[in-house]
């Protein structure tokens, strides 16, 4: 499988990648369904964690954090200002964008953060505003700082596994073994009835008394 896709033109690295992905959206799912931490979905701890590997970890998380902040300031700024949530949004997305582009070369990572592969991480880090913010909205500062925190721990563990060597070479010597196994595995989370390991430690005075 790997031969034949190298051979017509899809370079190993690009497929190792996209082979990654269900990986890293298992691993999602474990850690919600399993472990009990939530996040923003799987979408952005699966992103934010593939941008990680490509900018390296110490410069992602400066860069997410640069983003959200950076954002969160200028959405304060435009509260006072009438204007429609969707040129809100794009004006905020705006803001945050140039200011992360701006600060980017005086951070102490700054030779990690390699273009072109690096731009792409950082308009997956701008464009999650959207989601951030709408949370933000419903949820309120604190619940959404706590979901941040717990994305971002996915996120780390998605790049931890993504960039894990052993097993790249298993995913690119045994892909559909891989991809079996993922599909088992989500098969068995799919039936999953028991409490996750943060609920046992909530109600752990109920559960064993």
């Amino acid at each position: 499988m790997i031969d034949f896709l190298t051979q017509n033109g899809i370079p190993q690295y690009a497929t190792l990648w996209i082979l990654m992905l269900p990986i890293a959206a298992t691993v999602v799912v474990v850690s919600r369904q399993i472990i009990g931490i939530k996040g923003f979905g799987i979408t952005m701890p699966v992103l934010f964690g593939f941008s990680f590997a490509s900018t390296g970890l110490e410069m992602g998380i400066m860069i997410m954090l640069i983003v959200l902040l950076s954002g969160y300031l200028i959405r304060s700024l435009l509260n006072n200002v009438r204007l429609l949530y969707l040129p809100k949004t794009a004006l905020v997305i705006t803001g945050a964008a140039v200011t992360a582009l701006a600060v980017s070369p005086l951070l102490p990572y700054s030779k990690e953060f390699q273009f072109p592969l690096a731009a792409f991480a950082l308009v997956i880090f701008v464009l999650s505003l959207e989601q951030f913010y709408a949370f933000l909205s419903e949820r309120g500062l604190k619940k959404t700082t706590a979901v941040t925190i717990e994305t971002l721990a996915l996120s780390i563990i998605v790049f931890l596994i993504t960039t894990w060597e052993l097993l790249q070479g298993l995913v690119i010597d045994h892909p559909i073994l891989t991809i079996l196994a993922v599909v088992a595995t989500n098969l068995f989370l799919g039936k999953w009835t028991g409490l996750r390991l943060s609920e046992y430690i909530r109600f752990k005075d109920v559960i064993f008394k």
